[in-house]
């Protein structure tokens, strides 16, 4: 596609995107932006022991929903429903933020590592605590992303700039998470505003990169609505030191990045409404990108394109309070891959998921705190190119959990039980027709949270947890790959144990300190390696045994300093029986890994800097060819609110121009520059009729 094409379609896209939000925009534009209410946690406790009948005593909770006024991003130590597990609150205020997108946000989270292949809108997973980036559950609003077909998610197809905030469950998750995952959860809760609001940005920088959207809220139909869109591109050509053979520093040389180009749309519309003691939501979340698939660095193709096309639409009845919740949504998304240089094919993959999922919680007697849940899944597959094939998997899981606290020695200890049930069917040129088969598994977990005195908690926690393979990886479906009917699911124990504090004293301001011991033993880990004829298969080859610790610290000082800082160290180590294996680094996983950010703030003016280093580690898994260690520093400066309601912020990404390529040797771009002005609606009163329920809605939370 030429670039005036390309051109003239992005000025639609833009001039659709502004008419799609202006009718909400209209009728909040004299209202103020209001606070951002936490999503329905559908078992959680009030957050508020005194608004508890005299009866009942709720578990001990920090609340993770609301947020503050700081110009950079918040991350909370703590994590609703669940309160012994290790993890942490992301606010994602889109009002400032730049060019960042949720990946950018995860990986600089402690115990995760971010795995991209080239620049911000490029394809990029995640590994927590060292699991395999299939390990870790994705979710968005609650709704899995990851599917049956494909259960690694993009990072890059994740909406970014409808979020409001990022949940990370580091290893554990709470019963109204389904079903388990050693590595973790990660739930991505899109934008909910309470008040009536109306906000719009513009931005553009390096590579040929460019963003707008536009979103607002306000009362309709007895409820209130909100409908946000926004839309990204880039040419990706940035240039990357090509390293050409291994260990051959004589045939290095500066390239640019080609076919690397991404156009994407996001948008999300949202209606809810108080029915009585219930409240009724209705969702709709649309995601389309087209872009170039340019492959590794020394053999990339020229002319592979990726078309991803993803809609979202639920509707869900809860209590009021938060403790019920019932959803049924329904997941489409259609994945077309071409290919027109050597090996040519043409490929186009469907998945359609309709999921019921119900949460409960309610508490019995002073000292227990009782909650349930249950999903129901249908998945079906059908491909149609270089592997024609038709499959479905049904899933059915539930679990349920105790937290029961003991109040004269600050003491909650959680007990929970998860059972999953897998029923898989296909017609699949790889095994024959008709065929079928099924797996189930059962996962207990134990957790515990003790706070001796004010401020301090000590935590810890046990599971067992499951994965089954996916389609991709039985079978074969991207015409890269060779199915492996022959897959058994991946299991195994993880555990974790540690301690966070928190403490203020003026004028030294508030400190917040938390450390874990984490580790997991995987038995029939499925890793994709590449067969004798250079063909990529997936196989049960490796056990994993991984320890690791993770240290993080925030920090709000006087005269507006602020620091935020984490540090993480793992040991994966292969246990593989292979001679060339056994005892060597799992491939692609750094041992070390630190991030921090240092930011002062002075009225309008916020400036930051922040780094990122990636130690030293192995690309196979016979630890020959490595990768030294990277280090990525980056400088941001905001200025706002400032003339009615603009905000101006500036980025320098790599400021360094290091040009280390990423864990798995992919490429990485140098120095880039961002822009982005933002506006947001003036402070004003709310419409009366929206009064009610924003007081109702923060009362619930």
């Amino acid at each position: 596609m030429s670039r005036w094409r390309r051109a003239a379609r992005r000025a639609v896209v833009v001039l659709l995107a502004f008419l799609f939000a202006a009718p909400v925009m209209a009728n909040a534009a004299d209202a103020t932006p209001g606070s951002i209410a936490a999503d329905d946690t559908g078992g959680a406790p009030p957050d508020d022991v005194s608004d508890a009948p005299a009866s009942e005593l709720p578990p001990i909770v920090v609340d993770a929903g609301k947020q503050g006024d700081a110009a950079l991003p918040e991350r909370s130590f703590e994590t609703p429903d669940d309160v012994a597990a290790f993890g942490e609150t992301i606010f994602a205020e889109p009002t400032w933020r730049s060019f960042q997108s949720p990946a950018e946000l995860l990986g600089q989270s402690v115990g995760a590592q971010l795995r991209r292949q080239g620049g911000r809108d490029d394809f990029a997973t995640l590994s927590i605590r060292g699991a395999p980036s299939g390990q870790l559950r994705i979710l968005l609003d609650g709704v899995p992303l990851g599917r049956a077909s494909d259960s690694v998610v993009n990072l890059a197809d994740l909406p970014f700039d409808t979020v409001e905030r990022i949940e990370v469950y580091r290893g554990f998750a709470p019963v109204g998470l389904l079903p388990s995952s050693a590595a973790g959860v990660v739930n991505v809760i899109t934008r909910d505003p309470d008040h009536a609001t109306a906000s719009a940005a513009v931005g553009g920088g390096s590579f040929g990169s460019a963003k707008v959207n536009a979103g607002g809220a306000g009362p309709l139909a007895g409820g209130n609505a909100s409908a946000f869109a926004a839309y990204r591109t880039t040419d990706g050509d940035f240039e990357f030191k090509d390293e050409g053979a291994v260990n051959n520093p004589n045939d290095d040389e500066v390239r640019k990045r080609r076919n690397n180009h991404s156009d994407a749309i996001d948008s999300l519309l949202r209606w809810r409404r108080d029915v009585g003691s219930a409240r009724l939501q209705l969702r709709n979340q649309v995601f389309y990108k087209d872009e170039g698939v340019p492959g590794f660095a020394a053999a990339f193709r020229s002319h592979t394109q990726l078309e991803t096309v993803r809609e979202i639409g639920a509707i869900a009845l809860g209590g009021a309070d938060g403790r019920w919740n019932i959803e049924q949504s329904a997941n489409w998304q259609r994945q077309r891959l071409s290919d027109t240089d050597f090996r040519a094919f043409d490929n186009t993959a469907e998945t359609t998921t309709s999921t019921t999922a119900g949460k409960w919680g309610r508490p019995v007697g002073k000292t227990h705190w009782f909650a349930g849940s249950a999903e129901y899944s249908w998945e079906g597959f059908d491909q149609n190119g270089a592997t024609d094939q038709d499959a479905t998997r049904s899933s059915l899981a539930i679990a349920a959990g105790d937290d029961w606290t003991v109040a004269s020695l600050h003491t909650t200890v959680t007990f929970q039980l998860r059972h999953q049930q897998l029923w898989n069917s296909f017609d699949s040129s790889i095994r024959g027709a008709g065929s079928h088969d099924s797996d189930h598994s059962t996962d207990p977990h134990a957790g515990v949270r003790w706070e001796p005195v004010a401020g301090l908690a000590i935590k810890s926690n046990v599971s067992s947890y499951f994965r089954p393979p996916t389609f991709g990886e039985l079978y074969g479906n991207t015409g890269f790959t060779v199915g492996n009917p022959g897959l058994q699911p991946e299991s195994g124990i993880a555990w974790d144990a540690g301690f966070e504090w928190t403490g203020e004293r003026e004028p030294l301001g508030k400190l917040a300190i938390g450390y874990a011991y984490f580790g997991s033993n995987i038995d029939d880990v499925i890793l994709v390696k590449l067969t004798f004829d250079r063909t990529a298969k997936a196989f049960n080859e490796q056990n994993a045994h991984i320890r690791g610790h993770e240290l993080r610290a925030e920090w709000h000082g006087p005269a507006g300093f602020a620091l935020s800082a984490n540090y993480t160290f793992q040991d994966a180590e292969n246990r593989s029986d292979g001679e060339f294996v056994h005892g060597k680094d799992l491939a692609g996983l750094a041992p070390h890994e630190g991030w921090a950010r240092v930011s002062w703030s002075h009225g309008p003016f916020v400036l930051a800097y922040d780094i990122d280093v990636t130690g030293k580690h192995y690309l196979d898994s016979e630890n020959i060819d490595s990768i030294s260690t990277r280090t990525v520093q980056g400088v941001s400066v905001v200025y706002g609110p400032f003339w009615k309601g603009l905000r101006l912020t500036v980025e320098a990404d790599n400021i360094t121009d290091s040009l280390v390529p990423d864990q798995i040797g992919f490429p990485l771009p140098g120095r880039a520059f961002y822009a982005t002005l933002s506006w947001s609606a003036a402070p004003g009163q709310l419409p009366a009729e929206d009064v009610h329920h924003a007081q109702h809605s923060n009362d619930a939370h």
